[in-house]
């Protein structure tokens, strides 16, 4: 099923990784000697464990991407890592494959003519690993020696996986961190990328005898972390965006992304927590609006960037790593797409700081706000065909996932009411 692959003779084990519909890695671990094997007929699973089917069809069979092997160090140790997609064991394709439904709309948009580059940029706080408290007290682009030395850190560990960084900080909030990544040509090799990317991070973080989190809201008093996404579309190899006028397609594209946003929601901020983050006052963007250069809108046109970044490309900013990175750009890049063939009209540029502006102001100027928890995001996503297309067969297993995950919430008690009605 997969062209032959050498594995490095230094090479201790191999592991095959792929995504759950939740967004959380899954990893099979097996010997160098099965290689043989593992190559021509992938490695059996029971996908019922991980939210793809039912308990009653549910053997399924992971198959190694041979472009995706890192190989990876775990202490003295080296991992031959491939990420990997889902066949039923009679050979056939699993359609509710997340990777697969990026590549195929990927292979769909290049029928067309179209092609997408993405730039993601990630948020992480990295905390005490016994107090969970941030492991530091910087702030923005803090220049300080400690926090600078853990800058150079990541981008050092960056480096040593051959991933293309662009820069990499200390965010706003205390222990908190990003890294920009340069622009991607295919949306599935950033996808793939940010798993790596992700478990680089968090080891070099154990190093330190710290945790390194990309959870939404994971310091209450703080910002949260979100996962932006640019995109820049071309057909024909043109660029269609423009940064200096809002064109046609630019214009439909971000009218799409509008347009689907409450249901977005549902798929890229897909956790009890993300919605910790998307509160007024945290810079989070909930306002269903976009801009140029404002943050404060939920689609932006940035003007920073290098002479190329700066021919045409929006930034989605409502997104978190709680997402399957896969369904994330997926689903992105439909509503967009569907927006732009439908020639739809985004609205006002919003020039005004919306951070400042009171609730009634936004009420008078028609700005809509994101859905409040995700039991509202899931109800948007039920009535919205273009988002549920998105996640193909996978739907009825993701929105299931999802309510389970709700009615765990419901039934927990937090410190926060343990405090604030122990007394009555």
């Amino acid at each position: 099923m997969t062209e032959d692959v050498e594995i490095p003779e230094e090479v201790d084990s191999i592991a095959l990784k792929f995504l759950d519909l939740s967004g959380k890695a899954r990893e099979i671990r097996v010997p160098v000697n099965m290689w043989d094997v593992v190559k021509k007929d992938g490695m059996s699973f029971d996908s019922s464990n991980v939210g793809f089917a039912d308990v009653s069809d549910s053997d399924m069979v992971a198959v190694p991407e041979p472009s995706t092997m890192r190989i990876m160090k775990y202490g003295e140790k080296k991992v031959a890592t491939f990420l990997c997609e889902m066949y039923w064991p009679d050979g056939t394709r699993f359609e509710g494959d997340p990777r697969y439904m990026l590549r195929k709309t990927m292979e769909e948009l290049k029928e067309d003519g179209y092609e997408i580059h993405v730039k993601p940029e990630y948020e992480f706080h990295i905390l005490n690993e016994n107090t969970l408290e941030p492991f530091d007290s910087g702030h923005y682009i803090d220049g300080r020696i400690g926090y600078t030395d853990m800058v150079e850190e990541v981008t050092e560990v960056m480096g040593e996986y051959d991933f293309d960084v662009e820069k990499v900080h200390h965010e706003a909030a205390p222990g908190q961190y990003e890294v920009e990544p340069l622009p991607y040509d295919d949306p599935l090799q950033a996808a793939d990328e940010f798993i790596f990317i992700k478990e680089a991070i968090k080891r070099k973080a154990r190093e330190h005898g710290a945790y390194a989190t990309f959870m939404p809201k994971p310091v209450p008093k703080d910002a949260g972390n979100g996962f932006h996404v640019h995109l820049s579309l071309f057909k024909d190899s043109e660029y269609l965006f423009s940064s200096d006028e809002l064109n046609e397609e630019a214009a439909g594209f971000i009218a799409g992304l509008l347009e689907h946003a409450k249901a977005l929601s549902a798929v890229v901020s897909p956790s009890i927590n993300s919605y910790k983050r998307l509160i007024p006052g945290y810079e989070a963007p909930v306002y269903i609006s976009w801009g140029g250069e404002n943050r404060s809108v939920l689609v932006r046109i940035p003007a920073y960037g290098t002479s190329e970044q700066k021919k045409g490309r929006v930034e989605y900013r409502a997104g978190d790593a709680t997402a399957n990175i896969y369904l994330m750009l997926n689903s992105l890049i439909r509503a967009g797409m569907k927006g732009m063939k439908e020639s739809l009209d985004p609205g006002k540029n919003m020039k005004e700081d919306l951070f400042e502006l009171s609730e009634e102001e936004i009420q008078k100027m028609g700005i809509e706000i994101l859905p409040g928890n995700l039991s509202e995001a899931l109800n948007e996503l039920e009535k919205d065909e273009v988002v549920k297309e998105s996640l193909g067969t996978s739907f009825k297993y993701y929105k299931d996932l999802k309510e389970k995950e709700i009615e765990e919430f419901k039934r927990e008690i937090t410190e926060w009411e343990m405090f604030k009605y122990m007394d009555y």
